[in-house]
């Protein structure tokens, strides 16, 4: 329990350091609706804080894992409703350098964040634990998987612009 217990407070920071992420690219972005977007991913990266701090809070007291039900279909759908078909295609289209370099960080972070959780589920015996890591890695990869898809549409459209726009 204390090999899980040091990997939650790890993935707090991790989750912390996400939403410090998109919080301060909510910032730089110039168009509205990107703002939106980003504050809207650093509310859910706090939200995973607030899960995985709940759930380290539970194994402190109780010495066992309390059993999570993950929302992931509820997230893909912000995810694909907002980002995809709203923000993502506006912010590209008026300011595509910059925000392509913050699409592909968006994307690499996601994808550490999954392979993270991943390793951690192979690495344990527990089959609650194993289940939390799993759950995690899963809703990780739905982010890294939107950023991907984004980050190469966009590099595509990019790549096949005239110079000088």
């Amino acid at each position: 329990m204390k090999n899980t217990l040091s990997i939650l407070k790890y993935a707090m920071e991790m989750e912390k350091q996400g939403y410090e992420f998109f919080k301060s690219n909510a910032e730089k972005m110039t168009l509205a609706s990107a703002k939106q977007m980003f504050q809207k991913l650093a509310d859910v990266e706090m939200d995973h804080y607030n899960l995985i701090k709940e759930q380290v809070d539970y194994i402190e007291i109780n010495n066992e894992i309390k059993d999570v039900a993950f929302d992931l279909d509820g997230e893909k759908a912000l995810f694909e409703e907002r980002a995809q078909k709203e923000m993502l295609d506006q912010t590209i289209g008026e300011s595509m350098t910059p925000d392509l370099t913050i699409l592909r960080t968006a994307y690499l972070i996601e994808r550490d964040y999954a392979e993270f959780y991943r390793k951690a589920a192979e690495d344990t015996d527990e089959p609650k634990a194993k289940k939390l890591f799993e759950s995690l890695a899963a809703w990780e990869t739905g982010h890294e998987n939107l950023f991907k898809e984004e980050y190469d549409r966009h590099m595509k459209e990019y790549m096949n612009q005239p110079w000088g726009g």
